[in-house]
């Protein structure tokens, strides 16, 4: 292995044993080949460790955690050992398609002011099928501030700009992701490739949908922390006692945010019941909010309903994210 590596992928992994293979193969079967892939095994009491050291591929370096000390803390321990010029993400459960990191490079190369490059997705579910294909904006700009429009296991960044700005921020058990793009789009450019390099798998056991109503407030943490507009109180209030705290602290159009975030994420999942109650909290903070009334009645037409509306949504979501990306260039 070349003692400076084109890319350092990083990857933490926790009880993943399911997937953790075939997250694996996905990064030593690239097309791009110069990189080192380190894996933080962070506390697992399953079979993750043996999966890995199972490997004899000497790119791949293990960062064995005596401990479980989460996601964002594995990541940073991950970039400080980094040697590549860029960094890849990759989540344990999800899977790269084999041209992702020569795609990325390739873009780098064309567009040196660019710090953070994202991809496209295509969903699949616990077996691998595919549930639908979400394109992505090339250009976020502004609607980056509205909700992230990056996939975080997609995503490949240069090292020593995020090192500069500290890596994730140690604070945010989820989102943590988010928070660091807002800071980067401060100063930087951003960038998604518009096609898809990447399945995200969604899963019973995934993070991503583990206490939803914190990582929202996480959500709503990062705009605040990004426009300046908190104060240490309540950031010392959030580390006493914990993100739930913040809460209280927001205003009527935060929790009208919260709860639509909230609501969208069980409707993700499948909790059409729990996501109808979130609507309905939203509809008493605003009664009038047409868009809010719509998926409310579509909750009570039925699940059937739901998934073909949805279908009907994502077709004209990327119809409309391809056109904006062509007339962008």
């Amino acid at each position: 292995m070349a003692d400076n590596p084109k890319i350092s992928v990083i990857m933490s992994v926790f009880n993943g044993e399911k997937y953790l293979r075939e997250a694996i193969d996905s990064i030593l079967g690239q097309t791009f080949t110069d990189f080192e892939f380190i894996i933080v095994n962070d506390g697992s009491t399953d079979n993750s460790l043996s999966i890995i050291k199972g490997y004899a591929d000497k790119r791949i370096r293990l960062i064995d955690n005596e401990q479980n000390i989460g996601l964002t803390k594995s990541l940073n321990r991950a970039i400080k050992q980094a040697r590549g010029e860029y960094i890849a993400r990759q989540d344990a459960d999800d899977i790269s398609l084999p041209n992702r990191f020569e795609e990325q490079i390739k873009y780098f190369k064309k567009n040196p002011k660019v710090v953070l490059l994202g991809t496209g997705i295509c969903r699949i579910d616990g077996n691998g099928k595919i549930l639908g294909k979400t394109l992505a904006i090339a250009k976020p700009g502004k609607s980056l501030v509205k909700q992230n429009q990056f996939n975080h296991g997609s995503t490949m960044f240069k090292s020593g700009v995020i090192r500069e700005l500290g890596g994730y921020n140690e604070l945010f058990k989820y989102c943590q992701d988010y928070e660091l793009w807002l800071r980067l789009a401060k100063y930087y450019e951003v960038r998604n490739l518009p096609q898809i390099l990447y399945q995200l798998r969604f899963h019973d056991e995934a993070l991503r949908f583990e206490k939803r109503d914190e990582a929202v407030l996480y959500n709503l943490l990062a705009l605040r922390l990004m426009r300046d507009d908190i104060d240490a109180e309540v950031l010392k209030t959030i580390k006493d006692k914990g993100i739930k705290s913040l809460y209280s602290y927001l205003t009527k159009d935060e929790r009208i945010t919260f709860h639509k975030l909230f609501a969208d994420l069980h409707m993700q999942q499948g909790n059409l019941e729990l996501a109808k109650e979130e609507y309905k909290k939203v509809s008493r903070l605003a009664p009038f909010d047409m868009g809010n009334d719509i998926k409310l009645i579509r909750l009570y037409l039925g699940r059937s309903v739901m998934a073909n509306s949805y279908k009907i949504y994502e077709t004209v979501r990327n119809f409309y994210i391809g056109l904006k990306n062509w007339c962008s260039k």
